[in-house]
């Protein structure tokens, strides 16, 4: 089973999404390459991702461990679209380091095996089969500056799975209860 786990966004957020990345800018970065946008409800931040495993029930008590050790993260999305990599494009999200830490943690502790790059805090909004193609994808993403403060109440362990379809299927949610927690 392929394995993340991550933190979903709630309606309001998808909400305040859907008015500034609207029907024009996924045009325009249709044209510039982006052939895949996200669904409102695949929309995550991903604080680590697994990959093919067999340890689903080690993930999922990593999981459980780090949000009832953590307050939930105030997060910031913003300001802009980019490019994240040549094929995903993707909104900066500040915030989410203390939570992505701590699971990192959890997850050495099980024996799950460390990450392979350093966390970089994102919400992907687009993907490509192919390379972005650079300026096109840089004046086809023009929006609006986004602020949009969330404080996420938990973290989430999905299976993503090929297909046509739904690719994401949450399997488990896990509460933060850690310091801070009550007043979220």
């Amino acid at each position: 089973m392929r394995l993340f786990v991550g933190i979903m966004t709630p309606d309001a957020v998808d909400d305040a999404l859907d008015a500034v990345l609207d029907a024009a800018v996924v045009f325009r970065a249709r044209e510039a390459g982006v052939d895949r946008w996200t669904p409102r409800d695949e929309r995550h931040v991903t604080l680590r991702f697994v990959g093919e495993t067999d340890a689903r029930a080690d993930v999922e008590a990593a999981a459980a461990l780090a949000a009832a050790a953590s307050a939930p993260p105030r997060l910031l999305i913003g300001p802009l679209a980019v490019a994240l990599t040549a094929r995903v494009v993707a909104l900066p999200v500040e915030g989410a380091d203390r939570a992505a830490a701590s699971l990192d943690a959890a997850l050495a502790e099980a024996g799950i095996a460390d990450r392979d790059r350093p966390f970089t805090g994102h919400l992907t909004v687009g993907r490509s089969r192919h390379r972005v193609r650079g300026a096109a994808a840089h004046d086809a993403l023009r929006h609006a500056p986004l602020a949009i403060p969330w404080q996420p109440t938990a973290l989430h362990v999905v299976a993503s799975e090929p297909g046509p379809g739904a690719r994401y299927r949450v399997l488990s949610t896990h509460p933060f209860a850690g310091p801070g927690a009550a007043a979220a």
